[in-house]
This record gives structure tokens, sequence and C-alpha cells, in this order.
């Protein structure tokens, strides 16, 4: 992974400044922080901070923290599988260096499991298995069928999710106020929000549906601005357990940059670990007590992480709680070690379980009362409980001549006060949502009518008939 990908995508330089200081460092050979400092890009307690976070990539096996033979098996199956490799296949199917890849292949060939033959592979010797390593990846096959980024440790893991602990991070009410956009939050609700999200525990937010409380989870891990480390996978008692998902993590630095993976300088930190925004899971109805548990694959024999552990130093959200597959107070058990200790535990197929941190913003959201789903006890362990309640007709009139001017609807004031009082007259609380689908509705029936984008009482008595139920 670049340090010079880093900076553009954290936007601390631009790409053009960066690829300027990648040629002074081509020609000088020095080290890219070193460099940046000397052409006055960046100032050296910048690049120390942004350093210091980042691991050294292992310049041995024994740096990589893991057992030695997970290294070699890992390297045998790769060469079995794709028959031959090189240096650099090697380096980037395992996420090492190139350094360390050619420390790892002469390693190997000391004792006998693979071999250079003639020809050329990406302009490099060709590595080959002997039979010895063919006979060794048979066995590593039989134990693991996974193939990719070598894992970081239990331990290591764990140190690094405490290091970039969510609790860390200072939220400012501009970085709030921001990441709410563009939705239409009242400066009490938005100052409760950001005094949560700072201080890194558990929220319940809750009220009638409609009025943005999933919008506002989503939204609230934009509100923080560091970037963390999360491995390709991590190392337990010999079994590998799958972490990264880019369906979850948002990577930085990747792409956007000129190609020098070959490069001398290209691996300035850990290819183990990429890195990303703080993550944001979100599971609805869907969920069931299983998905809290390692996913053991039957054929291939690695695990893939839980919700939790994907969403570790970010935003985890359980939408309409109270409507999942499992009962209520069976996923509020399943949480309350974790949040109390701060520490999960997970059980692997063989029955060992293992300690893991469990450091995420966990929030609750339900349209039900808090008072039916939970306990007393468990209420108390929520420390943050936000109502999220409907608009008062002031934000509801703005919304929806926002939201008309969107779809260019013609919504004079008249028609705002006549949708309003249509509304409560039907005896329905005003919505959010309502003002964002009304205008909508209007849109779709004067484009199937082919007539003029205007509100008026038609219009309106259509939009509203759709929505409101007698």
């Amino acid at each position: 992974m670049r340090l010079s990908d880093l900076l553009v995508a954290l936007e601390l330089l631009s790409r053009h400044d960066v690829n300027d200081a990648l040629d002074q460092q081509s020609r000088s050979g020095r080290p890219l922080g070193d460099v940046l400092v000397e052409m006055g890009l960046l100032d050296a307690s910048t690049i120390a901070d942004l350093q210091d976070g980042l691991p050294a990539p292992p310049e041995s096996i024994a740096q990589l923290g893991i057992e030695p033979r997970i290294v070699l098996d890992m390297l045998v199956k790769y060469l079995s599988n794709t028959g031959q490799g090189s240096t650099a296949s090697i380096a980037e199917t395992l996420a090492i260096s190139r350094r360390l890849a050619t420390v790892l292949i002469e390693t190997a060939r000391a004792q006998g499991v693979v071999e250079l033959k003639p020809g050329i592979v990406a302009g490099e010797l060709r590595v080959d298995l002997t039979p010895r390593g063919r006979s060794m990846a048979v066995e590593a096959f039989a134990n693991s069928a996974y193939i990719g980024p070598l894992p970081v440790s239990l331990d290591e893991y764990s140190r690094r999710v405490l290091r970039q602990t969510i609790g860390g991070e200072v939220v400012t009410a501009q970085a709030v106020a921001s990441a709410m956009q563009p939705l239409v939050v009242e400066e009490l609700l938005l100052a409760k929000v950001g005094i949560a999200a700072n201080a890194g525990r558990s929220i319940l937010l809750y009220g009638a549906p409609g009025n943005g409380k999933t919008s506002i989870a989503e939204r609230m891990v934009k509100a923080f601005g560091a970037m963390v480390l999360v491995p390709h996978c991590f190392e337990v008692s010999g079994q590998i357990v799958k972490v990264f998902d880019p369906s979850v993590h948002r990577r930085l630095g990747a792409g956007g940059g000129r190609g020098t993976s070959t490069s001398l300088f290209a691996d300035e930190f850990d290819p183990r670990w990429v890195a990303c925004r703080r993550p944001f899971v979100s599971a609805g109805g869907e969920l069931s007590l299983d998905m809290l548990d390692l996913k053991f694959e039957e054929t291939a024999r690695f695990y893939e992480a839980p919700l939790h552990v994907k969403a570790m130093n970010g935003v985890l959200l359980i939408d309409d709680f109270g409507r999942q597959l499992a009962r209520p107070e069976a996923l509020l058990n399943r949480w309350v070690v974790p949040m109390d200790r701060r520490i999960d535990f997970l059980k692997l197929h063989t029955g060992q379980s293992f300690q893991i941190p469990f450091d995420q913003l966990l929030v609750f959201s339900t349209n039900l009362s808090p008072r039916d789903l939970m306990d007393p006890a468990f209420l108390r362990r929520l420390p943050y409980k936000i109502h999220v309640h409907g608009p008062n007709t002031a934000d509801f009139a703005l919304l929806l001549r926002t939201k008309a001017e969107e779809h260019g609807i013609d919504y004079p004031e008249a028609a705002i006060v006549y949708t309003i009082e249509a509304i409560k007259k039907h005896g329905t609380p005003l919505a959010f949502y309502q003002a964002s689908e009304i205008p909508q509705q209007i849109a779709d029936l004067c484009n199937f009518l082919d007539r003029p984008m205007q509100a008026n009482e038609s219009t309106i008595r259509f939009a509203l008939g759709n929505l409101l139920v007698d």
C-alpha cells in the first residue's frame, strides 16, 4: 500500500503534487515523507503522525507474527493452484512486500519445497513446486482451501482495533451537520446525535415511522473522518477468519495513481492491512442470531467474520428493531456482555472460544415502543435514547417546497397549506417521508397524463389517496 495514494485519498495533497514528489523520490531514492517535507508540501509532524499509525511492512517471516507453517502452506497452495509463480505474483497474492517474497522463496528453496526453473514470468524467473512441495500442498489444502493475503495474528488485530477505537475520535458539531445533509434535522436533535456519536456509546433511535431514523443512522458514520486499517484476515489457533469485505469496507487509495506497484517504494506499510473509512453495517428484519457468529465455510474450511466484526471501529445499525427473525430479548441478551465489557467471545467449529474487542457505535432503530421491546436493565445499557419525532408545520413546508423544486413541480403556497390541512384533517401526523413522497407522486401522475407539472387540489388528492389509508 502506498503512502502517496493515502495522502490523496485523505485530501492532504493533490494527485499532481504527489506525482511531483514521486518523481523526486525516484531520482533521490529517499523516503517519500522526507521528500514531501523538503518540497514544503507537508510538515514533518503531519508525516510523522500518519506514519506512526501505519504498521511497517514485515521484512522477515518471523515479523509476520504468525506460524511459519501457515506462510509456507499459503505459498505452496498458491503455486499448486496456478502451476507457477514469480516474486511479484507471490507478493501480490500473499499481500507481502517483494523483499519478503524473495526471502520466502529462498526459505522454501532451502527446505526443498520450491525450485527456480528456466523461463520468465513477468520478467522474473519461474518458481515451481518440487515433488515435496506438491505433497505439502495436498496436506495444506486438506486443512484449508483459502488462498489469498496472509493473516495477521489475533493479538495484532486486537491491538489495532483498540488503537483506532471509534471513541477516540473527536466529532465536531460542524462535521455532524455536514454528515446529515440534505436531511432536515432540527438543532436540538442534531446536538443529541452529535453528542452520542462523539461519545462512541450505544444509541437508541425511536419514534414514528417515516421521519428519518434510518437515514440519520446511515449518515452518522460520515461524521467520522479518521482512517482505519482493516486486515484482510486474522489467524487464531491455526484457523483463518476473513474480515475485509469490499461490500462493507470503503478502501482508500485504490486506483487513481500511477502504476508503481513494482516500485521499491510501493509497500510503505504492511500490505496485509487495508486503509479504509470507518465502516457502516446495517441489519434489518433479516437479522438472526447465527449472523452474529463466525460462519465456517465447510468446503473451503475457513471462516467469514460476523456482522459486528466487519463493523469494527465503525457503525453497526440494527434497523427496524423488534421485527427480526429472532426474538428481541434473544438479540438483546447477545449484546449484554459486549456492551458492558467492550469485549466479545467467538467460537470456532472445534468448540474453542476466543476473545475479541467489541468496538463500534451500536445503533438500535425502532418505530415500536422501547418499553415493549426492552426491560429496564437493558434500557440502562443504552445511555443515549433519542426520540426522532415528526416535523412541525414550518419544517414540513420547507421540505415539501424543496422536493417540489427538485421534481420541477410548481407548488404554490396555497397548495402547501392545502396539503398540510388535508393530512391533519385525515388524522395522520405529519411525517418527513410524506413531504418527499407527495411531489414524487404528483410528478408521476403529470408525466403519465402529459399534464403540466403543477400541484393543485386534484393532483394533491391523488397523491394523498395513495399515501393515506382510509
